[in-house]
């Protein structure tokens, strides 16, 4: 039997966070302590990212010197020597093999540092670079945050946004969608080493009704 994703994250968790303490909504998005709440509608720096269900809450600050120090690694990948500059066409590869490399997935790690942070608990994206591991959410939300540098910066021109879903028997999973200026997607999905159209790889990225 083949299940079909599930693209309701973002609406279940909204439906969680309504009434919480700290968490107030403004044209449809929530905001949490006076951040976004981050979904595939909101930009990613300067959000928090927190589930459907109770779990970390992973504040993305702009300034996080480990963010930035992932930022210029990026920048370094995506030189071209040649040309003397940072070449567009190099940046999303860049970004996907530094984030890659940084957050190695591992479920046993993650869960000892976010212990403490089960209930909605604000916790820096930073940290989890610091200790080098991540789940996909924090991949995602890394090498997302990397892009938004990137287009802060005028190197990129394209907006790129967490998506989420899930798929039954398999779970959630959370993934970078990228849309350059000329509306072209690419999938940057960190933790299935998966870097390209949203057509392949190993999960389904597209909703069913945009697939038919």
């Amino acid at each position: 039997m083949v299940f079909e994703p599930v693209f309701n994250k973002s609406i279940r968790m909204k439906e969680r966070l309504s009434g919480k303490p700290g968490i107030v909504f403004r044209n449809g998005e929530a905001y949490y302590n006076g951040r976004h709440v981050i979904t595939h509608k909101t930009p990613i720096l300067g959000g928090v990212c927190m589930g459907e269900g109770e779990r970390e809450a992973i504040v993305v600050d702009p300034k996080g010197p480990r963010l930035l120090e992932l930022y210029e690694k990026a920048k370094k990948l995506a030189y071209d020597e040649n040309k003397g500059r940072i070449r567009r066409s190099r940046v999303l590869s860049s970004v996907f093999d530094v984030a890659r490399s940084a957050l190695k997935y591992d479920d046993k790690r993650v869960d000892a540092l976010t212990r403490r942070y089960n209930n909605d608990t604000e916790i820096p994206l930073d940290k989890f670079i610091e200790s080098g591991v991540g789940l996909c959410r924090h991949q995602a939300l890394a090498a997302g945050a990397l892009l938004e540098l990137f287009k802060r910066d005028g190197i990129i021109r394209g907006v790129a946004r967490i998506h989420r879903n899930s798929i039954s028997g398999l779970g959630g999973h959370t993934w970078v969608h990228y849309a350059s200026h000329d509306g072209t997607p690419v999938i940057l999905d960190v933790a299935q080493g998966y870097f390209g159209s949203p057509t392949g790889g190993k999960w389904t990225y597209v909703p069913p009704k945009e697939n038919k």
